[in-house]
This record gives structure tokens, C-alpha cells and sequence, in this order.
């Protein structure tokens, strides 16, 4: 570790340490108290960094066994294609459900009305007046936590269900069957 033989300073960028200040950074208990803080931090460092090695061996040892599952499910797709696509669909209809309120947000239609600038500012000043019932007042009244959330996430909640069951329900070989003319 090198000392400073000159530091610089806001006001005057050749200020010279003075004798009593050299010997103060020179101090063996000084220096001392340094190095082992600097002990301390390295092995720290060290530990997080064989840490971090050894979660990363462990990961690539997983990569074989995960590398089999994403073939397994890659199979099963292609064995089940309707259930797969009632599974996943019901799996992502129930997920936008719950991302409705930041939807919502996203959009700008704020829990104290419309944001200035937004989406919804901007329909709302090409709606005028609002009327009470209207696709706007009902998006706005879910925003602002009234029964319009309710019913937005029941609808959500239970269409992702019924998709996700019939996809669970649905039996080998129920695919329709073309019948050619005669």
C-alpha cells in the first residue's frame, strides 16, 4: 500500500502533508488496525466468492436433470396438445387475474381517478361526459377498489378454473373426427 505524498484539496491543489501527519499515517498500530480490516473484508469476499462457485457447480450439475424434464414436457405437449394448451391458457388467464390492479395502473387509471397523461386521461377526454355504467366508469371504478374489481377478478378467477378443469378433464382421443363426404 502506497502512501500519499500529496493529497489535493477544493481550495488549494498543492497542500503537502505536514511531518506530524506523515508520522500518523506511518503508526505500525495504524497500519495495523488497517490490515486487519482489510483481512477481514478480503476473507469475506473470498467466502461470497466460494460460495457463489459452488451454487454455480451445483446449477450446471442440475443442467443434465433439467435438460430431462424440459424434454419430458416437450413430449408431453406433443402427445396432449389440447390439454397442454387448456393448462397452460387457464394457468395464464388465472395470472392476468392477478395482475389486473397493476394493469389497470399501467394504463392510468389511478385509485384517486384518471393519471394526467395517460391512456386513460386521454379516453377520457375523448369520451366528454362519462356515463355512469360505461366501459370507462367501470374500468375507473375497479381502479379505485369498488365492486368493478370484484366482479373483473371473478370472471378471471373463474374462467381460468373452468379452462384449467376441462383441460385436466379432457379424455384421450376426444378430438373431433373429420368425417369425409361421400
Amino acid at each position: 500500500m502506497a502512501l500519499p505524498v500529496q493529497a489535493s484539496t477544493p481550495s488549494d491543489h498543492s497542500y503537502t502533508f505536514n511531518g506530524a501527519e506523515n508520522l500518523r499515517l506511518i503508526n505500525p498500530a495504524h497500519l495495523t488496525k488497517n490490515m486487519a480490516g482489510l483481512e477481514a473484508a478480503l476473507g469475506t469476499l473470498s467466502y461470497a466468492s466460494i460460495r457463489s462457485a459452488v451454487k454455480l457447480q451445483e446449477l450446471v450439475a442440475l443442467k443434465p436433470a433439467l435438460l430431462k424434464h424440459l424434454k419430458d414436457i416437450s413430449n408431453w405437449v406433443r402427445a396432449h396438445p389440447y390439454r397442454a394448451f387448456g393448462l397452460f391458457g387457464g394457468i395464464t388467464i388465472l395470472g392476468l387475474t392477478l395482475a389486473i390492479p397493476a394493469i389497470l395502473e399501467i394504463v392510468g387509471f389511478g385509485a384517486l381517478g384518471p393519471v394526467g397523461g395517460s391512456i386513460a386521461a386521454g379516453w377520457q377526454s375523448s369520451l366528454g361526459l362519462v356515463a355512469a355504467g360505461s366501459p370507462f366508469a367501470f374500468l375507473q371504478g375497479a381502479a379505485m377498489g369498488g365492486a368493478a374489481m370484484g366482479v373483473m377478478t371473478g370472471i378471471g378467477v373463474l374462467v381460468g378454473a373452468v379452462t384449467v378443469a376441462a383441460a385436466l378433464t379432457l379424455k384421450e382421443g376426444t378430438r373431433a373426427q373429420r368425417v369425409d363426404p361421400i
